[in-house]
Formats: structure tokens, sequence, C-alpha cells
């Protein structure tokens, strides 16, 4: 293929990809989601497996097997409440899980480790310079606020992937991150947060195939509603910038006064161990960094509140 076409197919294969990570449920089918970036079904489909690797039914269905994995790791819901936060019911979603992992939901929540784990820890330790936390002083349950968030829209770019998804993140996330400042200045958003995060879920999907994001949190308020047309009209096609609905709700806030690449790291491990020990228990799959200064970030993490 030339490379125009390359680059055409790959931000078409990019925001297909973004709008499955949209649909939880999997109710959009691949005819709807060719349809909707104005591509044939036939092309569309055949591309997808050419340039990903996988057929966008599989992928489909991986990722939403793969947002089940996660609730199993890092939530108490019911394995039917997981089934149907994904868009299955209780029996398909054994049975897929079962095809998918080699085990059936029950035995998979009570593993200590997940086998793409230790490499996933191990790559974003060689790509970031993780703050070393022995003492847990910064990384402590003692130092979480308890905070409600209203519905947000992001508004986000992809980052570069290159088959290591974390050490591109560091490289790439100065420029995005800068747009991204610069969007909410000119449209002076106090209430919006410039965010970075993984549309994957860690450490469930296989290191290689996680996709980092750079976005800016816009909340669902009839307050904003111009800014989100602004953002729609002016910005959204020239900077490349997906969408995706970020649920509100209980949040645990976590202040630390170091940048996003030295938090990611031990914050995963806090949330982990929080999560295991049963400190607190994640409503949804996707925590954030909030990208407050050079030296400070703010972690929010979605927890069911009881």
């Amino acid at each position: 293929m030339k490379t125009s076409t390359i680059t055409h197919w790959e931000k078409k294969i990019e925001h297909a990809i973004a709008l499955s990570h949209d649909d939880p449920y999997g109710e959009r089918d691949v005819r709807t989601v060719a349809a909707m970036i104005a591509e044939s079904y036939d092309n569309f489909s055949h591309k997808f497996v050419e340039m990903y690797g996988e057929s966008y039914v599989h992928f489909a269905k991986r990722r939403r097997l793969e947002a089940g994995a996660g609730y199993l790791r890092h939530s108490d819901f019911s394995v039917k409440q997981v089934a149907e936060m994904c868009g299955y019911t209780h029996s398909s979603f054994t049975r897929g899980f079962r095809e998918l992992y080699n085990e059936s939901p029950v035995n998979f929540r009570d593993r200590l480790y997940l086998p793409n784990e230790a490499h996933t820890l191990a790559e974003t330790s060689k790509a970031t310079t993780p703050h070393n936390d022995p003492q847990h002083l910064i990384f402590s349950t003692d130092r979480t606020l308890n905070v409600g968030l209203p519905d947000y829209i992001l508004y986000y770019n992809i980052l570069p992937q290159n088959n290591n998804p974390v050490k591109s993140m560091v490289e790439y996330m100065d420029r995005y991150q800068q747009q991204l400042h610069t969007i909410n200045a000119v449209l002076q958003l106090s209430g919006a947060m410039v965010i970075t995060g993984t549309l994957d879920v860690v450490p469930v999907t296989s290191y290689s195939k996680m996709m980092m994001y750079a976005g800016i949190l816009v909340p669902q308020e009839s307050v904003y509603d111009r800014a989100h047309r602004q953002i729609q009209l002016t910005f959204q096609e020239s900077h490349g910038l997906y969408t995706k609905m970020i649920p509100g709700g209980s949040y645990k806030k976590l202040p630390v006064p170091m940048s996003f690449v030295a938090a990611g790291l031990p914050m995963y491990q806090f949330i982990n161990t929080s999560c295991r020990s049963g400190y607190f228990k994640m409503s949804g799959n996707h925590f954030f960094i909030s990208l407050t200064g050079i030296d400070h970030c703010e972690i929010f993490i979605p927890w069911q509140k009881r």
C-alpha cells in the first residue's frame, strides 16, 4: 500500500477502535461501525484484519470480555452483574469467558496474578521512572479523598503505540498535553481536566495491544453546552479528537507530588493492593491521571461506595 493509503486506513481503524470503546454493551455491529467511519463493510472488514491482526468482531468481543475480567479482578460485582455490564447474559458471558481464558469467571476472580501482569509491570518500569515509596507515605489510603464527579465527555487522542505503549506515551505526551491545555485555556473551562490513561484494562489486556490516550474531560452539564459545541465545531476534526462518555459518581482522589511518568506504576500497585485487600473496590475499569503540573498530578479511581 502507498503511504497515504496506509495513513488513511490507520486513522479509520483507530476511529473504529474508539467507537468500540464507547460501546460497552457491544450494540454496534460491523456494518454499523463501517458506516460510521464512511467505509464499505467489505473494505473495512478486510483492512481491519490486515492491519490489526484480528477481525473487528473478534476485537470487539475480546474487548468486552477483557472489561469483564477487569471487573472480576477489581470489583465485587457478581458474575451476573459483570455479564450484564458487558452486554452479555450470564450464560453467554461464562461461555465466552471460558473460550478466551480457558477457565470460569469464578476461578479467574480467585487468581492472585494474571498471565499478562508481570510483563506489563516490567515493561512499564523500563519505560518510566517510577517513584519509590516503600513506606507508602504518598500512595496511602489515608491520603485519598472521596469525591463525587459529574458525567463527562472525554475528547481524546489515541497516542502512538509502536508495540510499546507506555514508552510511546512518555515520548509523545508533551505534544498532546500542550494541545489540550491550549484548548482548555482558550475556552476557559474551569471544571474541565486534561487527563491521561488507558482505553484498555490493566493488567488484563496484553501489553503490546494496550492503547494510551491523552484527553480533555468536560462535564456533561448545561453550563458547558457552549463549550461542547465549540470543541466539536472548532477543535475535534482539526485535532483528531475522538469522544467517550465517562460516567460520574464516587471516585477516590489521590494528589501526588510527581509527574504522571513517576506516578503510573506505583499508582497501579496501590490500586491493585487496595482492591485485593478490600480497602475499596472499583466501580469501573478506568482510573485516570489529571495532568495538573510538571511535578504534580491527581489520580482518580472510580469506587463502589457502599
